[in-house]
């Protein structure tokens, strides 16, 4: 019984850390009202979930494949680190690694580090660095992303989630006793208009809105 609740309480703060999103489509979210000019708030952070863990965005295939096509590059920003294979992102999160919900602008919690994409046929770029996952009122990947050295004036909703996927997709939650952890479920993450016309610019791709960026997964730990 006692490892029952153990493993429900654990669930419990994982769902969480990113919180109850509604069931609004990448389609239909809203994008958020423009922000102040750094990305990290005024006031002290809130806690975070975990004091440890790890978390990822494995490119989908398609967009994969499309980077691989145009010998566009990824360029991680600490604490970010690309997966083998140049297959995604990786990072660790948790309170330890800066991490924290955001108590100024609450529906959000804050990444510190990132990513660049290079064109090598244009010399355009896409950076990102720093950057929120986003879960109320709207659901998502936010911050203000870097396009061929300008940075976007208002803070950028670049893509979504649902509330289905968060909670189910994907392989689910599962618990990990190794290091007592939690792992979260597989989340596509889905390109916004504003996420599509920003990488189409730099890129000189031809992305949409609605085209899936990548999978997005993590484990919350409890033991270092």
């Amino acid at each position: 019984m006692k490892t029952r609740q153990l493993i429900s309480g654990l669930l419990a703060a994982a769902i969480m850390s990113i919180g109850i999103p509604t069931l609004a489509t990448a389609a239909a979210a809203p994008e958020p009202a423009p922000a102040a000019q750094s990305a990290a708030p005024a006031i002290a952070p809130g806690p975070y979930v975990s004091p440890w863990g790890d978390a990822q965005v494995v490119w989908d295939p398609a967009f994969k494949a499309l980077l691989d096509q145009r010998g566009i590059t990824t360029t991680p920003i600490a604490p970010v680190k690309k997966l083998p294979g140049d297959s995604g992102v990786i990072s660790d999160i948790g309170w330890t690694s800066g991490d924290y919900i955001d108590l100024q602008n609450f529906g959000r919690v804050y990444y510190p580090g990132g990513w660049t994409f290079t064109d090598p046929a244009s010399g355009g770029t896409w950076t990102l660095n720093e950057f929120w996952l986003r879960f109320f009122p709207t659901q998502g990947l936010s911050g203000y992303p870097v396009i061929n050295g300008t940075r976007t004036p208002g803070e950028q909703l670049f893509t979504t989630y649902t509330l289905g996927n968060a909670l189910t997709g994907g392989g689910g939650w599962g618990f990990d006793p190794s290091r007592v952890g939690v792992k979260t479920a597989k989340v596509p993450l889905s390109l916004t208009q504003q996420g599509a016309d920003g990488l189409n610019q730099a890129l000189n791709t031809s992305l949409r809105a609605g085209d899936t960026l990548g999978v997005l997964s993590g484990t919350f730990r409890y033991l270092p």
